[in-house]
């Protein structure tokens, strides 16, 4: 009875109001849907603009930690190859790599495991050479010493030298006729000469010897950088991938050889060059240092040359 009452209420209802209540759930359902799909697609912008942000800011960290790393390395490179100028001041040559290391530690951080295999070579590379460097030092450290002692020599026994000849020529002026003081004046100035005839001899030769060692160790610092070089060209390439920077690899390891192979080459000529030059002899016609001092000594009836003092008058 009930169920028959429902039904007849619901035929009562005009067939209009069915439409538009169809209608209004349909449209509401498209709105629901529609909304749903542009929440959706808000959500996956956000989620794209912050992983957007996220990347933006590991890559400015990791482009920032990169270049002072290449920085660190073209330092490197410098110091290699200006460690046999004793010409340049200590502090201005340590200046170059203070802090190298925790740049290049830094990559240890930040990098894929490539890039970091590069930096490694590249560093141990740097510490082995510095260390054979070093030793190769000594010897020319000893040289110069000797070097300097044989000057001090010199110049002590030039000194006696010329004030024994003084003496002599002062004797001379006032005629004196003493032989025992010519004789100890002459064997002071005999002695004075010998002492400073074999301190140049020495000289010449220790100064030629520091030459050729330095020249040889020269172009060892010179190598070491170049062949450094070649990992740090590894190096770079390794973090241009890590920046996502595109390169040609194979046409940039061809410029970077052919520019060694230059560089290989006036090594070379300036290291046969410097050979050649510490190993010049004596030009012919050049007066020996002994020859110039007796020239400079000699001159007509001088009795500070001969062996024994003049005769007495009367």
């Amino acid at each position: 009875m009930l169920l028959g009452s429902v039904f007849a209420l619901l035929k009562s209802v005009p067939a209009i109001f069915y439409a538009i209540t169809t209608g209004s759930t349909i449209t509401l359902s498209g709105l629901y849907m529609q909304n749903r799909s542009e929440s959706e697609r808000n959500s996956q912008r956000l989620r794209h603009d912050a992983a957007m942000r996220d990347r933006e800011r590991d890559m400015a960290l990791r482009r920032d930690v990169y270049l002072q790393s290449a920085e660190a390395l073209a330092h490197a490179q410098e110091y290699l190859a200006a460690y046999a100028r004793e010409e340049l001041p200590v502090e201005q040559h340590e200046a170059l790599i203070k802090g190298i290391g925790g740049d290049l530690n830094k990559v240890h951080i930040v990098g894929s495991l490539p890039t970091i295999e590069a930096i490694v070579r590249a560093n141990e590379f740097f510490v082995h050479s510095i260390a054979d460097l070093a030793v190769e030092r000594l010897p020319l450290r000893h040289l110069r010493e000797d070097i300097k002692a044989e000057e001090m020599l010199l110049e002590a026994a030039g000194g006696r030298r010329d004030e024994a000849l003084a003496q002599l020529r002062e004797m001379d002026r006032v005629q004196a006729t003493e032989s025992a003081f010519w004789a100890v004046q002459n064997q002071v100035l005999g002695d004075a000469q010998g002492t400073v005839e074999e301190a140049i001899t020495r000289l010449r030769d220790l100064k030629q010897d520091l030459a050729v060692r330095e020249a040889q160790h020269l172009r060892h610092a010179v190598d070491a950088s170049m062949a450094f070089g070649t990992l740090v060209v590894r190096a770079n390439l390794a973090i241009r991938r890590e920046l996502e920077m595109p390169l040609d690899d194979s046409a940039y390891l061809g410029l970077m050889e052919r520019s060694q192979e230059t560089l290989a080459r006036d090594v070379d000529h300036f290291h046969e060059h410097a050979l050649a030059a510490s190993r010049q002899e004596e030009p012919a016609g050049k007066v020996s240092a002994r020859l110039a001092f007796l020239r400079w000594l000699e001159r007509p009836q001088a009795p500070a040359l001969a062996a024994q003092a003049p005769p007495a008058e009367g």
